[in-house]
């Protein structure tokens, strides 16, 4: 290991944890889990072995921490998005999941193949990254509820089976983009699908006289 990588542990002990997850994230999608070392981990993070084990007991472990990271960092995104109840249900549910969609970090593809690796491998921990999207469904759910009280959407809507649609599809789509090069099929601009996703969930939401005036003004 070079002197660099050691004073640049040395120096930012607060980012070790860090540091560590999004060296594993990135080895873990690069070599699958099973076939990856805590050496490998180790090496890329600029650490000791040893240094890991400081913070995890097994490599399956690292994995979960991994998992727990990235989704604690997007939820805590979403939910200070989403905390200012003046604003509209259909402006929230926007923004949720713009926030929870978007690529800014460039994580999403990564962490798309660390959770394809592990689904039957190691189904706990697979167990544990699905209470991710349920976790986004739930918070969709509650805004469409939030919408009927207030009016903005129609009474009869039924939130859940919507919230559950619209995120399990967005996810299914984003995660076969990896593919679009080998099946062109497959290609679509992330931002049209995520975007145009919503607006489509919130037009089925609306009463019908703000769907009729929508088309009006259109026309």
């Amino acid at each position: 290991m070079s002197a660099a990588k050691v004073l640049r542990w040395e120096r930012r002990p607060d980012e070790r944890p860090r540091e560590l997850l999004e060296a594993a994230l990135q080895v873990f999608a690069r070599n699958g889990y099973r076939n990856t070392t805590l050496d490998e981990v180790a090496e890329a993070a600029g650490v000791t072995k040893g240094a890991i084990y400081h913070y995890f007991d097994t490599k399956e472990a690292l994995l979960l921490g991994v998992i727990e990271h990235y989704q604690k960092l997007a939820f805590g995104r979403a939910e200070l998005a989403i905390r200012d109840e003046r604003l509209p249900a259909s402006t929230r549910i926007r923004l949720l999941i713009r926030k929870m969609f978007s690529d800014t970090e460039g994580r999403r593809d990564l962490l798309a193949l660390l959770v394809r690796g592990v689904t039957h491998e190691i189904p706990r921990v697979h167990e544990r990254w699905l209470l991710g999207p349920a976790r986004v469904w739930t918070m969709v759910a509650r805004l469409v509820e939030d919408g009927k009280s207030r009016g903005e959407f129609r009474p009869d809507a039924d939130g859940e089976v919507g919230a559950r649609v619209l995120v399990s599809g967005l996810m299914l789509q984003l995660m076969w983009q990896q593919h679009a090069e080998s099946v062109p099929a497959l290609a679509m601009d992330a931002d049209r699908l995520i975007d145009s996703s919503v607006e489509l969930f919130l037009t089925a939401l609306r009463p019908a006289r703000s769907r009729a005036r929508a088309r009006r003004k259109r026309d």
